[in-house]
């Protein structure tokens, strides 16, 4: 059947990501704890003899350790004043006893603890006993003499708060190692004996930018565009610098900028990002009572506008009325955990989101997982009190208060007495004061790790652990905050390095210990970019949006088109206008109506004998197929009016047109070898029968710009496909999606009524047109793969289709493409 796929993607060797246990194996405890924990019977593990044979502390024994005692004795945590994850602080031992004799485990206290044989001090305190063939495991570790395998040891590994500039190696222009990304990876490619691949093609590097940079696929147009530029660079055409007359940048870096320049596609795209992270939907848990408030406005605009990331963060921590959503938390119904009221959301969300820190667990208690206490939690959720906050400790009343702080005092103070619209300024200040290298070097990791698919630092929310490479982390989060905090800037950086443009490798475990970077990790496309890329091979777009074009009461109007006029009509007393605009080249074109008067009465707007013209001769425009788009809030009134009646504007009559009301768009696709657009304009009768009207109408013609008619998935409310496809309900704050395939998915994209619809309205669109089967297949190969099908592909691919081209075997071809793991993966 065509909606069977293969879901495990084999050919990139993806993985589900291997969860780590909680369990703590509790090696020494303080006196104090020991003595208040029930002994348990001893069993065979008390006698287990050492494991035969060479054991591997990779294979064998970090595992173990891992999974029954990191949680309480690595990563900085200490309990009972040990830590075990390095041979160093193994030495140690605790705060009473040394625990290990390397070359002796019958003399190790560690073995005697493990095996039940010290009263009163069985470990671990909680879980399932080792068993002996795990005692024996660590017991051959110990005889054999404690190795660590040569793995870097992490108590060795110090975060630092301050920004710390790093030199650049030297550049070597003939290896093209230029770029300071690239620079600073040729070190640590050289120290690992790492050879770099040679770099991806053309077409992989453009589809792979795309998706990355605004989460589309390119259009053939696109494509081909920018393969005739690479090819023309090749041939020695490249574009000189107006700055010195060398070289200018090169064809992948102009696509790098192109794309960021792309300030609609671009927002819409990381929407989806930064959604996550601030909790941000467009309905779910806590609106119906008021408790939680939208930021789509303020996010969408911020994003457009590239806004310093410092004035970001600070208009979320110490927000206007727009960005309030953020932190003003959800209100939730019922009975709750006191960890869970709306200021120690806030503290855990910013510390999290902005820092890289999990407060969770300190929020409820000391945390068993870093070093953060509970009273760190209660004094930066005191920051958003109204008043005292008194601690509560696992849901019990502790009658003290913690004072008012922020998490790193070595930055400053915040004063506990003042009022609190004063230590929302003292907070926002301090988080983003130069001093606090915390706050860059969490972006650049988390931008990282989106471009890359794996972060400098892992997992994104633990900042403090080591970074597989300090220099680069710490080099790109000084350049960035040197920089005015630029994102797009950044973004650039990583996209137009050597580094970015490198194989994809398959994804590697969470737990790898030496992670060595050769290049970007295949990704998963997201729930929104799955759902986009299906939508721009088919054109079946969402018919409307949840919020779309953010602006306050007015469209958007793109940039970047090719032509643009624009008329204002006064007082829609009378006039007319005579549009006659230059179409070669575009897609689309949006006829826009915008009331800019003083909030009067706003009427409909006649667009009257609108005619495209094109090589074969001019087309009615109401001939060809249309789209509406929602322009602003929710508000803005859609609507195609085809004039059925004759009609004057002026002193002029008209038999036909299309009426626009104010604040709407209509686009029309139009036909291959469109040449001009040509209309006549002004308010129809209906405005100028308003006699106390001071409503003024601007009139504008904008082609080429497709977002006018692509409601985008970030923008839309979810449905059941981007449901299974992981797009999460934004109720707690979500860094990272997991990347795990899932039955759910996988029922849902062979079976889901969404995504059939979908197909099948896509498999109509197609089958209407007059293009043979041949250009059918090559067109959608094209668009849904980036690249041309092979002779067996479209062999196969034309039979299926058929001819003439049926409407079934579309939609057949269309399941095939979308269900391939090439179409689904950003590799």
């Amino acid at each position: 059947m065509r909606r069977v796929a293969l879901w495990k993607n084999t050919r990139f060797g993806l993985s589900r990501r291997t969860a780590v246990g909680v369990g703590s194996l509790g090696l020494l405890l303080s006196v104090a704890l020991a003595a208040t924990s029930a002994p348990r019977p001893a069993t065979s593990a008390r006698r287990a003899a050492p494991a035969a044979g060479k054991v591997s502390y990779e294979r064998d024994v970090k595992p173990l350790l891992v999974a029954r005692c990191y949680a309480c004795h690595a990563n900085g945590t200490r309990l009972g004043g040990f830590q075990i994850d390095s041979r160093e602080a193994v030495l140690t031992g605790g705060q009473t006893h040394p625990v290990v004799v390397p070359g002796d485990s019958r003399k190790s206290y560690l073995i005697k603890l493990v095996a039940g044989e010290v009263h009163g001090k069985i470990m671990p305190v909680k879980g399932p006993r080792l068993t002996a063939k795990e005692v024996g495991v660590l017991r051959a570790w110990i005889d054999q003499g404690l190795s660590f395998g040569g793995a870097k040891a992490a108590s060795a590994w110090r975060p630092v708060l301050a920004p710390r500039r790093v030199a650049l190696p030297p550049a070597r222009p003939t290896a093209g190692v230029t770029g300071p990304v690239d620079r600073l990876l040729a070190p640590y490619f050289q120290f690992r004996k790492i050879v770099p691949a040679a770099l991806v093609d053309d077409r992989t590097f453009a589809r792979r930018a795309y998706l990355d940079l605004i989460g589309v696929l390119p259009t053939s147009a696109e494509l081909r565009a920018f393969l005739d530029e690479c090819a023309a660079e090749r041939r020695g055409a490249r574009p000189a610098s107006p700055d010195n007359g060398q070289p200018g940048p090169s064809a992948r870096e102009r696509l790098v900028d192109r794309l960021l320049a792309d300030n609609p596609r671009y927002a819409e795209h990381w929407l989806t990002f930064w959604n996550d992270m601030l909790r941000n939907d467009y309905a779910g848990t806590g609106y119906i009572d008021g408790g939680r408030t939208q930021i789509t406005g303020w996010l969408y605009e911020a994003l457009a506008g590239n806004m310093p990331y410092d004035r970001f963060v600070t208009q979320l921590v110490n927000p206007t009325p727009e960005s309030a959503g953020f932190v003003k938390g959800i209100v939730w119904r019922g009975v709750v955990n006191a960890s869970q009221t709306p200021e120690m959301q806030a503290a855990q969300n910013i510390s999290q989101v902005f820092m890289g820190i999990n407060m969770k667990c300190a929020s409820c208690h000391d945390s068993f997982i870093n070093n953060w206490k509970l009273s760190d939690a209660y004094g930066l959720a005191g920051v958003y009190a109204n008043g005292p906050l008194e601690m509560v400790r696992c849901d019990k009343p502790q009658g003290k208060v913690a004072p008012i702080k922020f998490l790193y005092p070595e930055l400053g103070a915040i004063d506990g007495a003042a009022p609190r619209a004063k230590r929302l300024e003292q907070l926002a200040s301090l988080l983003t004061s130069r001093g606090n290298g915390r706050l860059s070097r969490t972006l650049v990791n988390r931008l990282w790790a989106r471009l890359m698919g794996r972060g400098l630092v892992e997992p994104a929310d633990e900042m403090d652990h080591q970074p597989w490479s300090p220099d680069l982390l710490d080099w790109l989060a000084a350049d960035f905050a040197d920089n005015g905090y630029d994102v797009k800037r950044l973004i650039r950086q990583i996209a137009t390095s050597r580094a970015y443009q490198l194989p994809a490798a398959a994804l590697p475990s969470e737990q790898v210990e030496n992670f060595r970077f050769t290049g970007p990790v295949v990704k998963r496309m997201s729930a929104e970019q799955f759902v986009d890329a299906v939508s721009s091979v088919t054109g079946v777009w969402p018919s409307a949006a949840a919020q779309s074009r953010i602006v306050k009461g007015q469209p958007v109007l793109p940039t970047g088109n090719r032509a643009a006029i624009r008329y204002r009509s006064g007082l829609m007393k009378s006039g007319s206008v005579e549009i006659d605009v230059d179409v070669t080249g575009a897609e689309v074109l949006s006829l826009i109506a915008t009331d800019a008067g003083n909030g009067g009465n706003s009427d409909w707007v006649d667009w009257v004998e609108p005619r495209v013209l094109t090589p074969r001769g001019e087309v009615r425009l109401k001939d060809l197929k249309w789209r509406s788009a929602t322009t602003g809030y929710g508000q803005i009134q859609l609507g195609k009016s085809i004039v059925q009646k004759p009609l004057r504007l002026g002193s002029r009559t008209f038999t036909e047109g299309i009426g626009t009301h104010a604040n709407s768009i209509i686009t029309y696709l139009l036909p291959e070898g469109a040449t001009r657009f040509r209309a006549t304009a002004g308010p129809d009768a209906g405005a100028l029968e308003q006699a106390n009207s001071e409503t003024s109408v601007e009139l504008f013609v904008v082609t080429g710009d497709r977002s006018l008619i692509e409601t985008r998935a970030a923008l839309a409310l979810a449905d059941p496909l981007m449901r299974a496809l992981g797009r999460p309900n934004r109720e707690q704050v979500v860094t990272q999606r997991s990347t795990a395939a899932t039955t759910l998915q996988a029922l849902e994209l062979t079976n889901g009524q969404t995504l059939a619809t979908v197909l099948a309205e896509g498999a109509a669109r197609w089958s209407e047109g007059k293009q043979s089967a041949d250009e059918v297949v090559g067109n959608l190969y094209e668009h849904a793969l980036g690249r041309p099908p092979t002779a067996i592909e479209r062999q196969a691919a034309r039979d299926l289709v058929g001819t003439p081209v049926r409407k079934e075997g579309v939609e057949d071809l269309l399941w095939a493409l979308t269900m391939l793991p090439e179409f689904q993966l950003i590799y």
